[in-house]
């Protein structure tokens, strides 16, 4: 506006472009702030992590990652653990989620690795991610079998106590587990694992096996396995798993389980880098990033 209130009149060109305005006047600063708020969800969602490690993985200053971070967090879109500053997705974000299926991918890519493992060991194979302190299961293919156990899609189940979330928290830095384990953890059967030096000392031994197992721990007479889903950077983006009824899962074919899993998760994040490089191409030759 003018000092007397009134619009000034076009000098009948298009507007100039300030330093810093893109086309459609989206303002690259914005833009920028928009791609590495985006980042830092990425990172949290796939490990809780404190501010220190969070601009580390995002490679980012300190200073502009806390910015960030106080944004999302007023937004809801984050939450921070008061005692061990570990943040992770906030109540926002995991209602934006259960309204969108994000996982469109992951699922797509997924599934053919699921009906493999659904045939070759004739028990359920399932597929999930870790949303806050809960594994979120996406996508199940049952087995022939005339006994089947239920279909968890859908359910957020607690990580200490099923094969997926355990074998999840074990590739966790040693802040986010402190942060995991400061909670009151619930024990649904009478075998759940809650105590905290337990549950270290599982982890340790999940990390050198590349498997975790839950033998009726969240649900009596039900066993699982599950292995990782690591991308070729390192990022662990969820797991797979078998389970089946404890009379007859795993019997002795526990070996042959594993390695199934180990191979089936490794597919799949195989198959996530190629997409993954696609996109980080994309990035690096985008000016605005």
């Amino acid at each position: 506006m003018s000092m007397n209130g009134q619009a000034p009149k076009s000098s009948g060109g298009a507007p100039k472009s300030s330093g810093g305005v893109q086309s459609g006047g989206v303002q690259s600063g914005g833009v920028q702030s928009v791609g590495r708020a985006f980042r830092l969800l990425e990172a949290i969602g796939s490990l809780p992590s404190g501010l220190t490690e969070l601009a580390r993985r995002v490679d980012l200053p300190v200073s502009t990652t806390s910015r960030l971070l106080g944004t999302l967090e007023a937004l809801g879109a984050v939450e921070r653990s008061d005692e061990l500053g570990i943040y992770r997705i906030g109540p926002s974000i995991l209602t934006m989620a259960s309204t969108a299926d994000s996982s469109q991918n992951l699922k797509s890519l997924a599934r053919p690795e699921l009906e493999w493992l659904a045939g070759t060991c004739a028990e359920a194979a399932g597929l999930s991610v870790a949303a806050g302190y809960t594994m979120h299961y996406l996508d199940q293919v049952d087995s022939d079998q005339a006994v089947q156990v239920q279909d968890w899609v859908g359910s957020r189940l607690p990580m200490h106590v099923v094969a997926s979330g355990v074998v999840v928290l074990a590739q966790w830095p040693t802040e986010a587990v402190d942060g995991f384990l400061e909670r009151e953890l619930e024990t649904p059967t009478a075998a759940s694992v809650a105590g905290s030096e337990q549950i270290r000392a599982r982890l340790d031994a999940v990390r050198d096996a590349g498997v975790a197992w839950t033998m009726e721990e969240f649900e009596k007479g039900i066993n699982a396995v599950a292995a990782p889903i690591v991308t070729g950077m390192g990022d662990v983006v969820g797991a797979v798993h078998l389970h089946g009824p404890a009379y007859r899962f795993p019997g002795s074919d526990a070996k042959r389980f594993e390695d199934c899993v180990k191979a089936a998760a490794q597919r799949i994040g195989e198959g996530l880098v190629m997409s993954l490089d696609a996109e980080a191409l994309a990035d690096e030759f985008d000016p605005a990033s």
